[in-house]
């Protein structure tokens, strides 16, 4: 069984928020769009522990004005199961009567808190079951809460500055004591991890890489459900295999730890792991949703992509906060999750399985993913031909006073990609795109690919075509034609054809040398020089992107 989604309205930064959720899931958005809010209602109500109870700071209120408080809080956590017939296993006898048909046939199980504020300042709680049709089902609910949160904790995973020191404490479950006589040695290595790395030798940590693997197949040991019947059994021995398969592949990233940084890394990514869940003396039945807040937190890019992959390897539902793009370069688009806050509501933008055709998926890891992972945080895309365009619109911008960077535009190429791909990546992943092409036949097709998605939108918005033939023909049109002679050798009023004197200048030089020599002639002679129809462009996609502003 997995988290499938999570609603919440009325709750501490969130307004309203309703998020769907897959197998491994990666957040990003800009400051404030409510992440501590989501992981703390998730910590709070699915973790370890006693049943939370809401207070007045709980209830949300817009920004500045705490006289708006909202009075009641709604959070709904939809469960579904992971494999059909799943809902049949001994450990959830307790849900028997609480599965509900869910859209393509799944069966789901709908868990529901709702807060109330009362007049007086102090707030009622109720934690619900509901039906189908989103009735509470009656009947005195806490033991199978306690029943959902044993079997489907969620962990909240941080970076070790923040956490208190979490100390094993002793389990009562004898098959759990072979994890804690090695969770003793791994806590004494924490301990110099974190404060003396330097100082461990190298025997030092090729026992704790032993001790790791001994855990993790402690681990996985206790993970394999029971076998009760012949299918059980068939399930059991598919489940093996499969754990171990993680396993293995765990231990060929740690065999391949070939240095003193990424031992250490190991040992600190998986110290943290034992400590939660030593500390919460998790069922061994459990299979626990782990919240992974922001990893790329003091790490080196290249830690940064062991530590992932040793995450990656957990053979468990994962939600990710991050605000790296070396992170989202390892990320498949369809992981990828944008949260945006609006007036009403967090709005979410995700690609999600089968959004892209394979042949598009492919053009956008590479142009986007491998290439350009920063554009992925960007709140507009402005869609040129070429280098050529990127090189002199960011530089010209800069001369009108906009600075892009600074605004979340991204300046992006798009010829090697397609624009089809990326026009349709920006739309379902929530990012504002403005269009500009050349006015010879290539950039006509591409002018009618923009337009074909404007549905009904002023295309003065989003598309810009060059009256002229390309990004050169048009600057020497617009008085910088000095420049293009200077760069062809030729005396300045030279008789010869615009377009020969152009493929000679581009022919001692490049077209962007070209387009820098401009830029640095338009900032000569100030933002007057800067052609009209640019800084036009330039006005509308910085309005694009402060829509898209907090």
């Amino acid at each position: 069984m997995i988290l499938e989604k999570i609603a919440v309205s009325g709750f501490r930064g969130i307004n309203r928020l309703s998020l769907k959720l897959e197998e491994d899931n990666v957040l990003i958005g800009e400051n404030a769009w409510g992440k501590s809010s989501l992981l703390d209602a998730l910590t709070l109500l699915l973790g370890p522990g006693e049943l939370y109870q809401f207070s007045a700071g709980d209830f949300h209120f817009p920004p500045g004005d705490a006289h708006r408080r909202e009075r009641n809080i709604h959070i709904r956590f939809t469960f579904r199961e992971y494999e059909a017939g799943q809902r049949q296993a001994p450990r959830y006898a307790a849900f028997s009567g609480l599965w509900q048909r869910g859209e393509g046939g799944a069966y789901q199980l709908c868990y529901q808190v709702q807060g109330e504020l009362l007049k007086e300042g102090t707030a009622i709680t109720r934690h619900q079951f509901l039906d189908a049709r989103g009735e509470v089902l009656a009947g005195e609910r806490a033991m199978l809460v306690d029943t959902l949160k044993r079997l489907h904790p969620v962990l909240r995973l941080r970076d070790a500055r923040f956490n208190r020191r979490m100390h094993l404490e002793p389990t009562q479950h004898s098959d759990e004591a072979g994890f804690n006589a090695l969770a003793e040695q791994i806590d004494t290595l924490t301990r110099d991890l974190q404060s003396r790395p330097q100082n461990l030798t190298d025997s030092a940590l090729r026992q704790g890489l032993t001790t790791m693997q001994q855990l993790l197949e402690h681990y996985f040991s206790l993970h394999q459900p029971a076998a009760a019947s012949q299918s059980g059994r068939l399930s059991h021995q598919l489940a093996s295999r499969s754990g171990w398969r993680y396993l293995d592949n765990i231990n060929q990233l740690i065999a391949e730890a070939d240095s003193r940084s990424r031992k250490v890394i190991l040992l600190r990514m998986f110290a943290l792991l034992v400590q939660v869940r030593g500390a919460h003396q998790l069922d061994p039945q459990a299979r626990p949703l782990l919240l992974i807040e922001d990893p790329e937190t003091r790490l080196h890019p290249i830690m940064l992509a062991v530590a992932w992959g040793l995450l990656n390897l957990l053979p468990l539902q994962k939600i990710t906060t991050t605000n790296s793009g070396e992170l989202l370069s390892q990320v498949p688009v369809e992981q990828i999750c944008r949260l945006i806050r609006e007036p009403e509501r967090i709005a979410v933008w995700r690609i999600g399985p089968g959004g892209m055709s394979a042949e598009e998926s492919r053009r956008i890891a590479f142009h986007i993913r491998f290439n350009r992972p920063s554009s992925l945080f960007a709140r507009c895309w402005l869609l040129v031909e070429g280098e050529t365009e990127v090189w002199v619109m960011n530089e010209l911008a800069r001369q009108c006073g906009h600075h892009f960077a600074a605004e979340g535009v991204k300046v992006i190429e798009f010829a090697q990609c397609g624009l089809r791909p990326l026009l349709k990546f920006a739309v379902q992943m929530g990012i504002e795109w403005y269009v500009l092409t050349d006015g010879d036949e290539a950039g006509k097709k591409y002018a009618a690919t923009a337009r074909s998605l404007l549905e009904g939108e002023d295309e003065q918005q989003h598309l810009t075509q060059l009256p002229a033939l390309d990004m050169e023909h048009f600057l020497y049109r617009q008085g910088f034609s000095e420049v293009y002679h200077r760069f062809a050798r030729l005396p300045s009023g030279a008789a010869m054809n615009m377009r020969r004197i152009i493929a000679k200048a581009v022919h001692h030089s490049s077209k962007p040398e070209l387009a820098i020599a401009v830029a640095m002639e338009a900032a000569e002679r100030g933002t007057e020089a800067v052609p009209v129809l640019l800084r036009k462009m330039f006005a509308r996609v910085q309005w694009l992107a402060r829509g898209r502003a907090d």
